[in-house]
C-alpha cells in the first residue's frame, strides 16, 4: 500500500514539474542607427561638447554605453560616413555590425576647446571602467566582441599621426571580420595586447604612410609591459600577458610598412599558437611578417609578394626570432630577395633589459621549411642563424626551398 502511494506522489510531482513555466531569457538588443541619427534616447546631446564635429562619437558612445547596461547587444550601422574624435569603448557581449556602405573615419578636429581628438577609435574594455587605474590583467577583461562588415563597409584613420582603429587588451574571444581599413600613419590598424582566441579574417588592410622605422604593423601582436612602452593604456596592469590562439586567415595587406609582427619582446612571454593562413601580403616595405617571441606558430598558404629590397636588397618574407617550434609551410614568397630568416635577438632601447631571444626549431620544423617555394629571388635559401648578431657561414644552418 505505501509502495502504491509513493508511486502515485512521485509521478504527481513529475507531473507538475513538467508543467512548471520556464522563464525565457531576454533577447539581446539590436540597434539600429544612420549619421542622421539622434543618440539615445537624446543623451548628451544637451553637452556643450556636443557639436558637428562630436556629433557622431555621442552618438555611439551613447548606445555603447547603454549595451554595457543591458549586459550586450548589437549596433548596426547603416550607409554613410561617421566620424569619430575620440574613443570610444566596446563592453562584452558586443557586436558592431557595419553595412554596406558604412564608413567609420577618424576624426582629428573636436570643435571645442574642452578636449582633443584621441589617437584611437576604439577599445576594447567596457565604458564605466575605462578611465579607472589597473582593472584588468591576464585575459580577465571583455569577451565576445566582434566587429563585421558587410559589403563595402570602411574604418578609415584618414592618416592621422599614431592613430590606431582597434585596440583590444586583456580580452577574449574577439573577432574582426570583412572590414576595409586604410590610410594609417605610424599607427597600427589593430593592437592586439594579452588577448586570447582572436579571429581577424576575410578584411582588408591598406595603405599606409612610411614610419620612421618603417616596422609599423598593421595587426601589432605585443604585451602589456611598462620595459618596452608599446602598450599605455592605464586600464592594464601591464602584467606582461602574451596573445595566445588568434587566428588570422584571408586578408588581404597592401601597401604598408609591415603585416603582422612583434617588434618588442617581454623576455620569457611567448604569444602562443599565432596562425597565419591564406593570407596575400603585397608591396611591404619591410620582412612583411615578423615573428619576435611567438611558439607554436603556423604560417601557411599565404602569398607574399612584393618586398621592397631597399639598399641592402636583404629584406625577408618572414624575420623570425625567438620562434619555437615554428611550423613555416606552403608559402609563395615572390619578388622579395630573402624568403624566409630566423635570427636571435635583443631589444634595442625600451626593453633592453632583457636578455637575447632565441630560436628553437625541430626536424619537423625544418622539413616543413622545405615546402615553400620563391619566385624571383636573390637567394633561394632560408637562413638560421644560430648565434646572435654573428653572420658568418659557420654560424648559420642552411634551409633549401623550392623555386620556379
Amino acid at each position: 500500500m505505501h509502495r502504491k502511494i509513493l508511486v502515485l506522489l512521485t509521478g504527481l510531482v513529475l507531473a507538475l514539474t513538467l508543467f512548471v513555466p520556464v522563464k525565457a531569457e531576454a533577447a539581446s538588443p539590436v540597434y539600429t542607427i544612420s549619421p542622421s541619427s539622434p543618440t539615445y534616447k537624446k543623451n548628451m546631446m544637451n553637452f556643450t561638447t556636443y557639436n558637428k564635429y562630436t556629433k557622431h562619437y555621442y552618438l555611439l558612445r551613447t548606445y555603447l554605453e547603454q549595451l554595457e547596461k543591458s549586459g550586450g547587444g548589437t549596433l548596426v550601422l547603416k550607409k554613410g560616413t561617421y566620424s569619430i574624435t575620440n574613443t570610444l569603448y566596446v563592453p562584452s557581449n558586443v557586436t558592431i555590425k557595419l553595412l554596406d556602405g558604412a564608413t567609420i573615419v577618424k576624426a582629428t578636429a573636436t570643435g571645442t576647446p574642452k578636449f582633443k581628438a584621441a589617437s584611437s577609435i576604439f577599445q576594447l574594455i567596457r565604458p564605466s571602467r575605462a578611465y579607472k587605474t589597473s582593472v584588468y590583467g591576464g585575459y580577465k577583461g571583455e569577451k565576445n566582441i566582434s566587429f563585421i562588415g558587410e559589403g563595402k563597409a570602411v574604418i578609415d584613420l584618414k592618416y592621422m599621426t599614431d592613430s590606431i582603429a582597434i585596440i583590444a587588451g586583456h580580452n577574449r574571444n574577439i573577432k574582426v571580420e570583412g572590414i576595409r581599413f586604410q590610410n594609417m600613419k605610424s599607427g597600427h590598424f589593430i593592437e592586439m595586447d594579452a588577448t586570447s582566441g582572436a579571429v581577424i579574417r576575410n578584411n582588408q588592410f591598406t595603405g599606409s604612410k612610411p614610419s620612421i622605422k618603417s616596422n609599423k604593423e598593421a595587426i601589432n601582436l605585443d604585451t602589456p609591459d611598462k620595459q618596452t612602452q608599446g602598450w599605455s593604456q592605464q586600464w592594464s596592469k601591464f602584467d606582461k600577458t602574451a596573445n595566445a590562439n588568434i587566428l588570422i586567415e584571408n586578408n588581404l595587406f597592401y601597401n604598408l610598412d609591415r603585416s603582422v609582427g612583434t617588434h618588442k619582446f617581454s623576455g620569457g612571454q611567448f604569444h602562443d599558437r599565432v596562425t597565419m593562413r591564406g593570407n596575400t601580403i603585397q608591396k611591404m616595405r619591410q620582412d612583411a611578417i615578423r615573428v619576435m617571441n611567438w611558439s607554436n606558430a603556423v604560417i601557411e598558404d599565404n602569398l607574399i609578394k612584393d618586398v621592397d629590397p631597399g639598399p641592402d636588397d636583404g629584406k625577408r618574407g618572414i624575420l623570425a626570432s625567438g620562434a619555437i617550434n615554428p611550423t613555416f609551410r606552403n608559402n609563395i614568397i615572390e619578388n622579395v630577395p630573402r624568403p624566409i630568416q630566423f635570427m636571435p635577438w635583443k631589444n634595442s632601447g625600451p626593453g633592453s633589459i632583457y636578455p637575447v631571444t632565441f630560436n628553437s626549431l625541430n626536424a619537423a620544423n625544418l622539413a616543413a621549411l622545405e615546402t615553400n617555394t620563391a619566385i624571383h629571388y636573390k637567394e633561394d635559401f632560408i637562413r638560421i642563424n644560430k648565434k646572435y648578431n654573428q653572420f658568418e657561414k659557420n654560424t648559420t644552418d642552411f634551409v633549401y626551398v623550392q623555386t620556379r
